[in-house]
């Protein structure tokens, strides 16, 4: 409500009076809004303007992209299913982590909300500073993050890294090369989502003919279902692919002091091709070379004195 009540004044203001309102005007409407309604005033305050900030970042990407050239995407009003949920910037208001110095499970007070169990510890214990409250397919979940120094070991020896599907990574050394087998998770899950999405595809034509509305169509419990289920099947290929990337970039990490890699466009890789060219492009996405590079340079910087060097064409390390 507070997303599509900050838009809806923004656009209002400038198809009236040519106003471009900002994110601290729109933060001493807050005030207002707060004293004017008791479900606002009933949230945390600094939440709230953690929404108002993200509508003003997606201003700011809008009129980024316009001025670039690109396809800009004026921000939307949106429903309740596609709000991905709210976040709190300060740890003690509206939000308490409580674990013990190793940070081993503990405690998440969520204010309106109660305590939380937590599950684990992470790599490197710090102080709580943010806490994003986020909404995937139909499960929620808790993105902290910690004011910490992160350390990681790093190896000695350099090489160049070439990243494929065939395999999904060829390393070179001055001792050899060394393969990395494509554990390919899509294709072992596709034949189960495709048997699900037609499964779907036929509740939905039956409920819309029986409905006579080609939206807004009731939904079924079986029909529910099925969509839980393909969401089940999604998330266990995208936990399987992070999962493995994650464990081999630490390898990579671990293992070499300089790496060389290639300058990836995966979006250029999967821009054309159309049916032709569907199953190399879901392969590619799969693969996921992108986010491998990501995470290659990622724990590069907490290993301090690591250099991942990119090579448009040549994979030497110099």
């Amino acid at each position: 409500m507070l997303w599509n009540e900050a838009l809806a004044e923004r656009r209002w203001a400038w198809s009236e009076r040519q106003e471009s309102l900002g994110f601290s005007a729109q933060c001493k409407r807050l005030t207002e809004w707060r004293s004017q309604s008791k479900l606002l005033s009933g949230l945390n305050a600094q939440s709230e303007q953690v929404t108002l900030k993200r509508l003003d970042l997606a201003f700011q990407h809008f009129f980024r992209r316009v001025k670039r050239g690109e396809t800009p995407g004026f921000p939307r009003f949106k429903p309740l299913h596609r709000f991905k949920g709210w976040g709190y910037k300060t740890h003690g208001d509206g939000w308490r982590l409580l674990t013990n110095e190793q940070m081993q499970h503990g405690t998440l007070r969520l204010s309106g909300v109660n305590a939380v169990a937590v599950r684990g510890r992470p790599r490197t214990p710090g102080t709580p500073k943010t806490c994003e409250i986020i909404k995937r397919g139909d499960r929620w979940y808790a993105s902290i993050t910690l004011n910490c120094e992160p350390v990681r070991q790093c190896g000695e020896k350099m090489g160049g890294l070439d990243w494929g599907l065939e395999t999904f990574a060829t390393v070179a050394t001055a001792h050899g090369t060394e393969t990395i087998d494509n554990p390919r998770h899509l294709a072992g899950t596709l034949d189960a989502i495709r048997g699900v999405q037609r499964e779907i595809s036929r509740k939905e034509e039956a409920a819309k003919k029986a409905s006579g509305r080609s939206r807004g169509f009731p939904i079924s419990t079986r029909l529910r279902k099925a969509y839980d289920e393909l969401r089940r099947l999604h998330r266990k290929v995208a936990n399987q692919r992070h999962d493995f990337l994650h464990q081999v970039s630490a390898r990579l990490i671990n293992e070499f002091s300089a790496l060389g890699l290639e300058a990836l466009s995966i979006r250029n890789m999967t821009a054309k091709g159309g049916q032709h060219k569907r199953g190399l492009n879901r392969g590619i996405l799969d693969a996921a070379g992108g986010a491998f590079h990501q995470l290659l340079k990622l724990k590069a910087e907490e290993a301090l004195r690591h250099e991942v060097a990119q090579r448009s064409r040549s994979m030497n390390v110099g």
